[in-house]
């Protein structure tokens, strides 16, 4: 299970801008619902795929191979999903997909090994598909896993039906612990930037960009960090620590048109987390201190909140922003469907 847990608590606290609860509005989230074998995932991040296509990146997901639409009967999990939206409105039909068949489910996105891949962020480029994947193996310390390096992978048949896409797979190079594409990838002028935080403990979060040219032909070679307030070429040693802030290993940045700035969003906290927000006037920073706007409501003491991401590929008067609640007992997990999908809220400023 991708229980962040850890990840929360070593967040340290906080100084907030201000703390305001007003302007979010809670969506029914009934949407992620309606298939009878997909029955819940975490991760959740989203890619524009054309005008009114929008893909749906998953990390640990339940399947039911006996298609009765619930949880409890699922007899298997696998390590990451997909999901195509077929418009840009949350009542749109959506498709979800993975390798294998009903009978005997696998990752979509699949390693070799006994290693496997979480979902991090992706971008479309040109008539290509990329998306950062984490590396994950399983420990006998802690949670039970940990997070040892990236990949990206490229569709090159992204307007295809996902069961036919070709996809090809890229090791990235080293980055001293820091995964990048973990959290988000915008697309700008010549470059691919994308985020991503080091691990596991410390959760300092880095910006890289790529030439875009090169990416989009599979080559990481080019991969500059924002260091010392300059793009700075990956050398084979580890660079003096020049982080933007203190992150978690997922979490959304997209330009605001309404505020003309960046906006991040992330949770903060542990178990009964908040969502919070920073604004910037470049991917570079600074970044503004956060400020909480959203306490979640939990049930039970067992449940925890993490990975938040706004959509703006969502067609809303507002943010679209999704969390996931997950719980430390995997018994109340699989029989709870009220948690384990993602939830969904509309923030206003």
């Amino acid at each position: 299970m991708k229980f962040l847990t850890a990840i929360l608590m070593l967040l340290p606290f906080f100084t907030l801008a201000q703390i305001d609860f007003t302007q979010v509005s809670e969506i029914d989230n009934t949407f992620f619902k309606l298939d009878r074998f997909w029955r819940g995932a975490d991760g959740g991040a989203t890619v524009a795929l054309g005008p009114h296509r929008i893909l749906w990146l998953f990390s640990d997901t339940f399947i039911d191979l006996d298609g009765t639409g619930k949880r409890s009967n699922a007899k298997s999990m696998i390590r990451n999903s997909i999901a195509i939206q077929h418009s840009i409105s949350l009542d749109a039909e959506v498709t979800y997909h993975y390798r294998g068949t009903v009978e005997d489910p696998q990752d979509f996105f699949q390693l070799e090994g006994g290693n496997w891949f979480w979902t991090g962020h992706g971008v479309l480029i040109g008539d290509k598909l990329v998306v950062f994947l984490m590396e994950v193996k399983s420990t006998n310390t802690g949670l039970g896993f940990e997070i040892i390096g990236w990949w990206m992978a490229r569709v090159d048949n992204p307007a295809d039906n996902p069961d036919n896409w070709i996809i090809n797979y890229f090791k990235g190079p080293e980055t001293f612990g820091v995964i990048a594409g973990s959290s988000a990838v915008l697309q700008e002028a010549d470059y691919i930037y994308t985020f991503g935080v080091k691990e596991p403990d410390s959760h300092e979060t880095y910006l890289f960009r790529f030439e875009k040219t090169r990416l989009y032909h599979g080559d990481l070679s080019n991969l500059e960090c924002w260091i010392d307030q300059s793009w700075t070429t990956i050398v084979p040693e580890e660079p003096k620590p020049s982080s933007l802030f203190i992150g978690q290993t997922e979490f959304s940045v997209h330009f605001d048109r309404d505020l003309n700035k960046y906006i991040q969003i992330q949770t903060y906290g542990f178990g009964q987390a908040s969502l919070g927000y920073r604004l910037a006037d470049q991917l570079q920073g600074p970044w503004s201190e956060p400020v909480l706007f959203y306490a979640p409501v939990l049930q039970d003491d067992g449940e925890f909140v993490y990975s938040a991401n706004a959509h703006p590929e969502l067609s809303s008067q507002g943010i679209i922003i999704t969390y996931n609640v997950n719980h430390a007992s995997f018994e109340r997990l699989l029989t709870n469907e009220n948690i384990y999908f993602p939830k969904i809220i509309k923030l206003q400023f």
